[in-house]
């Protein structure tokens, strides 16, 4: 009987048309994501990454389970529920069929449906890998080298992954179905899939706990990206992804729930005609006489009437009877806390940044509630639709149709019902959010900052969808019909901005707020959002109008029937409200195509890529390298006008002449990107504009005069930045009502500026442009005569006015020389008094001040009122950092070091000359819970900043391969310096794992091709942690002192060099590993090699450790290790290379407080794979192994340390 009614439930499947649709649409999408440049499937391709890869395939495969979910539970779930549906279980379960046999017989024909249906997916991916390059447009993929085709490459992960995948989410679908027999519980449990999926995304932020997510991730998505997290595009373009580690115990996790998940689903399924739901038992009904004799019956006298008034009560009561209808709904319940669960583990992660939490200022909870629209959509989806059916789920629909109620009293009073839950859902948010704060010690809650948030942009943002999906509902009359358009819309809209659909007119409820800001507040977001949400209020307003007229009440349902009953129902009312949204909608889009398109330019992404193109082409070959004067004076007068958010510069630069040759034209580049308008532009002796570029901002200037050799010439300008309204997107967060922040790059510049080339190849291909290397060989004379702060200055001499509000503080580089008020404004004169990098900032915002000084020099800095929490940290790191910068390095150049916060719509901390501004998302809002536990990552970024006022400022390197290592691996060496000698060991090597991790992720990604630290191209991963990991290791290796003289001669022999100085160009990271050299013993010369010039791994793992209590009390502790060592190429390709290195070997204990305690660690010489230590420790080891600290670039350095075994125990 089992195969009979597989058979059955297969054949049903197979003849019924939405399992062809089904296929087709997975179909049509990866076969879209093979060929189609404007579909992708979890972005696994790219760069150096092969489209058909090994690594590509089972990614999209594995990603593609997502979009089979809502297949899977309309297959699966349905099963066993469609006999309940019909009315025919009374028929199947009077059979002589067994229970099992009508179980499994559902399960597994349903099931083999869907491996049916999954198979379109390989099917799709090989037929499009195959053919592409064949069809009439052009794939992602054409012109790049592709992997040979392999069939088992498709079939592996479909098998491995894909199957597996499938079979949980069959067994989850089908006890929710079978069991519950209500097919909102179906849908329910796709949420709680995802949900642990996004969990596992959360708690990864913490590297401890990377074996936890990749357990508990149903869909092995996350499992798949920890498993190659540190694969290289080599590895992935070549290796299939096993079935092993922790691949394998989730596969074996999840598959065991799946098998348990039926057992259970067999034993409480209840194989009768009678009987309860599982979940509920039979109410006790009250018996009651079966006879009633009335006595003095009184018919009460009905009065009826059917005007305004009696509308609005009924659609309140109706409203109200809906909204308790769905509250007691147990799968909206499960949806609710399900959500609230997501929320509650998240808020242990709270704002982490290097393992470290940030304060739960009101606006940062705010941002993590957002992760509850998830919810919020699937209550809106599937509420809609559960509503909009209601009636006719029960039958009661011709009974409500008949009743003497307007059309628009029913539709509009489930909107309101959905709108009043909405409201207590976004006050029970309110209320969480507020307990996390407190449970995080914090009491500034800010309610009317929740209320204004949550009670507009979220309420709006559920009201639009809400009546999107009402409409839908309505114009489909099919509730499964209309979930999937529903899902078919989002799908749409993430692909739309793909196609060159981007302008906020067509984004379906666009219009944002933008990150709140404790500075800045919401500052001009809130405009353009404003007229944003009019726009969309008004065009749902259409289609609920549409609604309305459209809706089914009786028994018509054909399309051309209902729209002739809507010409009926549009009655004086309803023309009148129609007409004024329509209004409103057209006004609206009028006033913001106005603003986006008159008042500033749009442009799609593919028009500003062929802008750049056009530039490349046009201006590169003729002024590229072209000789020009390079910038020596700067004199401006800065007026900002924060509450227009407009500012001018005017004034003037002087321009030197340090070529050999006589110059007779200068080019002059506007910032055309910030749409900055040059007001006027003169030079000293007279100039005439000889060729304009309009489009690219570029004008030659013919000098009357030519300007020979060693010669200068005073330029004078105005520049101006207005704000015309706003803009359709990327709006301008520079320059804002409270916290302006831009620097130099909004000026006037001279020659061609490579920075507006297009740099991602597979664009530059589509432009028919050569592949751009990322920067200049380093023995190229052009580079080496240019530092990293442009082409176009050296050192100069710097002297600016700023004016500014009132109430604001205007701060640029150099030292105040006085400040006045005039007209209601606020004057700020700055002048530096030796020559500075041609690098600097101007900001303005209203300002606390925190004065403190070091050995002479002022410190101060300028933060917004409110966020004191880490004034002291920052302060106590200035101090630090100058101690040991002065002792270490060379003298500090300035009298003075500001610390200024600007608003957080960046995230990071920039050094100018004794200046530096500091994002509030950072360092000014860090928590740190446990000084014991916590990096302080406020004192490091600090520590970094500031050394950059030796390096990059005291030394500014060329702009060629290997620059960064110059700047920012040694401003990264000075900070790791000072914290190490502020924070505990343990703490240090927390925060190199953590710079191990980000270099090994980075390298995973890297598109082009992986550098040597020497010769890095501005590629963070290298020159941040990996410089962080390798200069900590150079200076435990060759000493901390060696490495502080190599630094303090490299400085004293290049500081302040320019075209015209001591070397007559600028340093490479050659120049310094001379010095490193130079204190390096001959026999760790080795470690200079392997740590800057090459790409060179380890694989050190401890297999086992043991220890014995010897008669004297100590402790001999026996290590089994096994060491390798790899050198890679740009690519990640490998090969093992000959080991002869020396290693750490330790050994640890435990402290009082059960905290590791390091007892012993040395190097050991290790030259080969295999390798046993012994130790003697006199305190009983806990664990050891080799490199405990991870300070070899090791891609598994977990396993570097085992615990210790006592040995009569083995």
């Amino acid at each position: 009987m089992f195969l009979e009614i597989l058979r059955f439930e297969f054949s049903y499947r197979k003849n019924r048309a939405a399992t062809y649709l089904y296929f087709f649409i997975l179909f049509m999408l990866c076969f879209a994501a093979a060929t189609s440049k404007y579909v992708t499937i979890g972005s696994a391709a790219g760069g150096q990454l092969q489209a058909n890869s090994p690594y590509s395939l089972s990614f999209m495969t594995i990603i593609m389970t997502f979009a089979v979910t809502f297949i899977s539970s309309a297959v699966m779930g349905v099963a066993v529920l469609r006999d309940f549906e019909h009315k025919t279980e009374s028929l199947m379960f009077t059979t002589t069929m067994s229970k099992f046999d009508y179980l499994m017989g559902r399960f597994w024909g349903s099931f083999f449906v869907m491996v049916l249906i999954y198979s379109s997916i390989w099917m799709a991916f090989m037929l499009g890998f195959s053919i592409g390059k064949f069809l009439p447009w052009d794939p992602s993929w054409k012109e790049k080298v592709m992997h040979p085709f392999d069939i088992w490459h498709y079939f592996q992960p479909f098998i491995f992954y894909g199957i597996t995948n499938l079979f949980i989410q069959a067994t989850i679908y089908f006890a929710a179905g079978t069991l519950s027999r209500k097919p909102l519980v179906i849908y329910t449990q796709g949420i709680i899939l995802f949900v642990l999926y996004e969990i596992t995304g959360t708690i990864t932020q913490d590297l401890e706990n990377k074996d936890l997510a990749s357990l508990i991730d149903p869909f092995a998505v996350r499992t798949f990206q920890i498993y190659t997290q540190y694969w290289t595009p080599a590895q992935k373009n070549n290796l299939l992804i096993p079935l092993e580690g922790m691949m394998l115990w989730n596969r074996v996790l999840w598959c065991g729930i799946g098998v348990l998940i039926l057992v259970i689903t067999y034993y409480a399924f209840s194989f009768n005609v009678v009987t309860s739901s599982w979940l509920k038992k039979k109410k006790v009904v009250k018996e009651t006489p079966l006879t009633i004799k009335p006595e003095n019956v009184l018919i009460p006298a009905v009065h009826q009437f059917t005007n305004f008034s009696a509308n609005l009560i009924q659609l309140w009561e109706q409203s109200i009877f809906y909204a308790k209808m769905v509250v007691k709904e147990i799968p909206f319940i499960a949806i609710v806390f399900v959500g609230f669960t997501d929320l509650t583990i998240n808020s242990f992660y709270f704002g982490e940044m290097y393992g470290t939490s940030s304060y739960p200022i009101t606006a940062n909870v705010l941002g993590f509630l957002g992760e509850f629209d998830l919810f919020f959509l699937i209550i809106v989806v599937f509420y809609s639709g559960e509503l909009i059916w209601r009636e006719r789920t029960v039958n009661i629909n011709l009974i409500i149709d008949a009743l003497p109620v307007p059309d628009w009293v029913g539709l509009f009073s489930k909107f309101l019902g959905l709108i009043v839950i909405y409201i207590g859902l976004l006050f029970c948010l309110v209320f969480f959010g507020v307990c996390v704060q407190v449970a995080h010690g914090y009491f500034n809650f800010e309610l009317s900052l929740y209320f204004k948030t949550l009670f507009t942009d979220e309420l709006i943002f559920l009201t639009a969808f809400t009546l999107l999906s009402f409409f839908i509902q309505t114009i489909a009359n099919n509730k499964l019909v209309g979930f999937a358009l529903m899902f078919v819309f989002f799908i749409i809209n993430l692909f739309m901005s793909g196609a060159g659909i981007e302008h906020p007119l067509f984004s379906f409820n666009s219009g944002s707020l933008g990150s709140y800001s404790d500075m800045n507040k919401y500052g001009h977001f809130v405009s353009s959002f404003s007229w944003m949400k009019l726009y969309w209020l008004a065009f749902v307003g259409i289609l609920f109008i549409l609604s309305v007229l459209l809706s089914v009440r009786g028994t018509e349902v054909l399309m051309q029937t209902r729209l002739k009953i809507g010409k009926l129902r549009l009655s004086k009312p309803v023309l009148t409200f129609g007409i004024t949204v329509l209004i409103t909608f057209v006004a609206a889009g009028g006033y913001i195509y106005y603003n986006t398109n008159k008042l500033n330019k749009y442009f799609t992404k593919e028009d500003q890529d062929k802008i750049q193109a056009d530039y490349e082409k046009t201006l590169k070959k003729p002024f590229d390298n072209a000789p020009q004067p390079r910038i020596v004076d700067v004199n401006l007068n800065v007026e900002i006008y924060p509450e227009k958010r407009d500012f001018t510069a005017e004034g003037y630069f002087w321009l030197k002449n340090k070529t050999a040759k006589t110059l007779n034209d200068i080019y002059i580049q506007n910032d055309i990107q910030h749409n900055m308008n040059i007001e006027y532009l003169k030079f000293e002796g007279g100039a005439k504009i000889k060729k304009t570029y309009d489009d690219f901002g570029f004008t030659i200037y013919q000098l009357n005069k030519p300007l020979a050799s060693g010669d200068s010439v005073k330029m004078s300008f105005k520049t101006i930045y207005e704000t015309k309204g706003f803009v359709a997107k990327g709006s301008n967060t520079d320059i804002v009502y409270n916290g302006t922040f831009f620097n130099n790059g909004y000026l006037p510049s001279l020659g061609y500026s490579d920075g507006f080339e297009i740099g991602d190849d597979d664009t530059r291909k589509k432009y028919k442009l050569p592949e751009k290397e990322r920067m200049m060989e380093q023995n190229n004379p052009i580079g080496l005569s240019q530092s990293l702060f442009g082409d176009d200055s050296d050192y100069i001499r710097f002297e600016m006015v700023i004016g500014t509000s009132k109430d604001q503080t205007a701060i640029a580089p150099g030292y105040l020389q006085k400040t006045w008020e005039k007209q209601d404004r606020k004057y700020f004169h700055y002048k530096m008094d030796v020559p500075m990098v041609n690098f600097y900032s101007i900001i303005s915002a209203d300002y606390q001040i925190k004065h403190d000084k070091w050995k002479g020099v002022d410190l101060e800095i300028y933060y917004n009122k409110g966020h004191e929490y880490n004034l002291d940290k920052m302060m106590s790191s200035m101090k630090a950092s100058f101690d040991y910068f002065d002792k270490n390095f060379a003298p500090y150049q300035y009298r003075q070091m500001r610390i200024m916060e600007f608003p957080r719509y960046a995230t990071f901390a920039q050094s100018f000359a004794n200046t530096v501004p500091f994002s509030e998302g950072i360092g000014f809002i860090q928590k740190i819970n446990d000084p014991e536990k916590d990096l302080d990552m406020p004192f490091y970024v600090t520590a970094h900043e500031l050394g950059h006022q030796w390096w990059g400022h005291q030394v500014a390197e060329a702009k060629v391969k290997g620059n960064a290592m110059l700047s920012e691996t040694q401003a990264q060496y000075s900070a790791l310096m000072v914290m190490k000698h502020a924070i505990k060991p343990e703490l240090m090597q927390k925060f190199l794992k953590y710079e191990l991790d980000k270099y090994l992720s980075g390298r995973a990604r890297e598109s082009k091709k992986e550098q040597p630290l020497a010769l890095v191209e501005s590629q963070g991963y290298i020159h941040y942690n990996k410089g962080s990991v390798v200069m900590f290791a150079l200076q435990d290796y060759i000493g901390e002192d060696k490495v502080n003289k190599a630094l303090h001669d490299f400085l004293a022999d290049w500081k302040y060099p320019s075209s015209d100085g001591k070397y007559k160009r600028y340093p490479t990271s050659q120049d310094l590993l001379k010095y490193f050299k130079a204190e390096t013993p001959d026999s760790l010369k080795y470690i200079i090699h392997d740590m800057f010039e090459t790409i060179t791994l380890y694989e050190n793992k401890t297999d086992k450790v043991t220890y014995k209590v010897l008669p004297n009390k100590t402790y001999e502790v026996s290590i089994k290790a096994i060491s390798e060592k790899f050198r890679a190429d740009s690519s990640g390709n490998e090969k093992p290379i000959t080991l002869n290195d020396w290693i750490d070997v330790g050994v640890y204990g435990e402290d009082k407080d059960g905290k590791d305690k390091l007892l012993y660690i040395q190097k050991y010489k290790v030259s080969k794979k295999d390798n046993t230590f012994k130790i003697i420790v006199k305190e009983k080891p806990k664990k050891a192994g080799i490199d405990p600290i991870n300070k070899l670039i090791d891609r598994h350095s977990d396993d570097n340390v085992k615990t210790a075994v006592l040995e009569e125990n083995l």
